[in-house]
C-alpha cells in the first residue's frame, strides 16, 4: 500500500516487522528520529522492489511494517527504547562537551595560576640577586678602595724616606758620636805605652 504523501516506509528495528501504512508523527521529537533509508537497486523496478521486500520475523507482507512509495525509499521509525538509548547517547555527549569545556577551562586557569607564581618567583629571585650582587659590588668597591689607599701610603711613606734619607743618617751619626761620651771600659786593664 502506498501513500503519496509518505515518502519511505516505516520499519521497525527492535523486531525487524515491516508495517503497511501511513506514517505518522505526532511530534516534532517523533519525526525527527525518523530517517530515510533507500532500498533502490538499480535493476529492479517499482513492483519487483515492493513485492521482494521479506519480513524477517515470518510475517506476510500484509502484516509487515513496511510502506512502500513510487520512489524505492523507506522510512525508519524508532521504538521509544532505542530512542530513550538515543536520548541518553545524546545527553552523554552533551555531558562529555560539557566535561571537556570544564576540563580545558580549568587547563587554562591552572596554566594562568602558574604563570603567576612563576613571576612572582621570577621576581622574588631577581631582587634577591640584585641586593646580593649589589652586596658584592659594594664589598668589592671597598676592596679596591682599601688597595687603593694602601698603594698611596706606601708611595708616600717611600718618596718621605728617600727625602729624609741623608739627614736621618746624619743625625744618627750625631747621635752616636756627639751625645754618647767615650768612656773605656770597667774591665779594661789600664796598658801604659
Amino acid at each position: 500500500m502506498t501513500d503519496n504523501n509518505v515518502p519511505g516506509r516505516i520499519v521497525n528495528l527492535n523486531h525487524k516487522n515491516f508495517y503497511q501504512g501511513p506514517m505518522r508523527s505526532s511530534s516534532p521529537a517523533t519525526a525527527a528520529n525518523q530517517f530515510l533509508v533507500s532500498t533502490r537497486h538499480p535493476y529492479t523496478t517499482d513492483h519487483a522492489r515492493r513485492t521482494s521486500v521479506p519480513s524477517t520475523v515470518g510475517g506476510t507482507l500484509s502484516n509487515s511494517r513496511a510502506q512502500h512509495t513510487s520512489h524505492g525509499h523507506s522510512t525508519i521509525q524508532m521504538e521509544p527504547g532505542l530512542q530513550a538509548l538515543l536520548v541518553a547517547e545524546g545527553r552523554a555527549a552533551a555531558t562529555i562537551v560539557a566535561a571537556r569545556t570544564k576540563r580545558n577551562e580549568l587547563l587554562r586557569q591552572s596554566n594562568r595560576e602558574s604563570q603567576i607564581e612563576i613571576e612572582a618567583f621570577r621576581r622574588e629571585r631577581e631582587a634577591q640577586y640584585k641586593k646580593k650582587f649589589n652586596e658584592a659590588t659594594k664589598l668589592e668597591q671597598f676592596q679596591t678602595k682599601l688597595d687603593k689607599q694602601r698603594h698611596e701610603l706606601l708611595e708616600k711613606m717611600n718618596v718621605d724616606a728617600q727625602k729624609k734619607r741623608k739627614s736621618l743618617i746624619n743625625h744618627i751619626i750625631h747621635c752616636v758620636i756627639d751625645q754618647i761620651p767615650v768612656e773605656p771600659h770597667p774591665n779594661m786593664k789600664h796598658s801604659i805605652f
